[in-house]
């Protein structure tokens, strides 16, 4: 696995390539939000490229970083993946995220994504 990160528009851009287990996704996790609190940024883009989808949630440990977004609401996660299989997976994400009220949201492309990044936030749209 390898990751890196970027600044596009004012987001922090994670891109990960070529996950396969558990602890290389709580690697990524922890040096996502580590990279977020270093460059002070509550807009994050997750690209996820050649890796195997997430379904089982619990056993990754995301849903306590759920609480963690959900006690912030400036904070929003947009994810993006290459394959239909990830973005299923992306989507399950989403659902979970909205019951913990953290504004995570998958997308099929990092255009739209970004502009969700950086929509002005509206309460009516925002709040679960």
């Amino acid at each position: 696995m390898r990751y890196q990160f970027s600044i596009v528009q004012d987001c922090l851009r994670a891109e990960m390539v070529g996950r396969e287990t558990v602890e290389e996704t709580q690697e990524f996790i922890a040096a996502v939000a580590g990279e977020a609190g270093k460059v002070n940024s509550p807009r994050i883009l997750i690209s996820v490229r050649r890796s195997r989808p997430i379904f089982r949630v619990e056993q990754y440990r995301i849903s306590e970083q759920f609480r963690v977004l959900g006690a912030n609401p400036a904070v929003r996660v947009a994810l993006i993946a290459d394959t239909d299989e990830i973005r299923a997976a992306h989507g399950y994400i989403e659902v979970l995220a909205r019951q913990h009220e953290a504004n995570v949201r998958a997308f099929r492309d990092e255009a739209a994504a970004i502009d969700w990044l950086r929509a002005p936030m509206l309460q009516s749209q925002e709040k679960r």
